[in-house]
């Protein structure tokens, strides 16, 4: 179950990059990008894939090495299973000259998730995703229309959580950058109540698609500080997510004190992205790795 769901979630983090075609208008060339956005919001809240596909370059490929093919099953998928996600997009910079575009981006990204059918406690076990990401969308001119040749994810996190996990504070710390085969330090604080037992794991994987399958090793959250592992980054020149993994328990006893009951409370998964430091030469757009 947890595999289907972290699997899910990173589709989730990602088809978080945006893609666009900007076709010309009888406007400034500001406003012809900005103008095409709306039409790619439009399309992505019907969840149109084929109207979506359109804005890409056919031969796009992602700062990740994702092709176009790959990014729009991964975005099918995702649709899938939050059939109710929605975004907020904010424009933070464009860049451009006749050929070339560059626009810096943020997202909002927000969804519900309903695991059982039983209407009286679908609110209680229903999940929540939250997710933001700042990104470079990098654009060139084609039969005079923008299209979307790249991007790169600068920053992203993602978290979803189940029962009363929406109500405590969790935090994964992380570094925003590391370098190949650097050892960095992971480390999960948590806000729980003193009746409450918190069992957690925390990994690194590398952003692929299909996911690799992690191994985890669950521990007890100390009562007083915060759960910590010390991983290696990568040599294969590929960013990664930092991932915990959280549940939350409550153990009581019967009237005769003869037999425990566990039961769970709740279910987190927290992700963000960690980028390898890669030197890049003025002005060239790398794509893939």
């Amino acid at each position: 179950m947890r595999k289907i769901l972290l699997i899910v979630f990173l589709l989730n983090l990602l088809v978080c990059v945006p893609s666009y075609s900007f076709e010309l208008f009888n406007k400034t060339p500001k406003a012809q990008l900005k103008s095409t956005i709306r039409q790619y919001h439009k399309a992505i809240k019907n969840q149109d894939i084929e109207k979506i596909k359109t804005f890409y370059d056919e031969e796009y490929k992602s700062m990740d090495g994702f092709d176009l093919a790959q990014s729009m099953e991964m975005l099918e998928k995702t649709y899938s299973v939050y059939k109710d996600i929605k975004y907020k997009t904010k424009i933070n910079s464009i860049n451009m000259d006749e050929q070339w575009a560059l626009v810096q981006m943020s997202d909002r990204s927000y969804a519900k998730i309903y695991p059982i059918e039983d209407k009286d406690l679908k609110k209680e076990k229903m999940g929540k995703l939250e997710g933001k990401s700042v990104y470079n969308v990098y654009l060139k001119k084609i039969n005079n229309e923008w299209k979307i040749a790249s991007d790169d994810i600068l920053m992203e996190e993602t978290s979803l959580k189940y029962g009363i996990a929406n109500k405590i504070d969790m935090n994964l710390i992380t570094p925003y950058r590391v370098k190949a085969g650097q050892d960095y330090d992971l480390s999960l604080r948590i806000e729980k109540p003193k009746d409450v037992i918190a069992l957690a794991s925390i990994s690194r994987e590398e952003i692929v698609y299909p996911p690799s399958d992690y191994k985890e090793k669950f521990r007890k959250i100390p009562e007083f500080g915060e759960l910590e592992r010390v991983v290696k980054a990568n040599n294969k020149n590929l960013d990664e997510y930092a991932v915990a993994s959280v549940g939350l328990t409550k153990i009581s006893m019967n009237e005769e004190q003869t037999k425990a009951r566990i039961e769970v409370l709740g279910l987190a998964y927290l992700m963000k992205r960690v980028n390898l430091d890669r030197t890049r030469t003025n002005g060239e757009i790398l794509v893939g790795k």
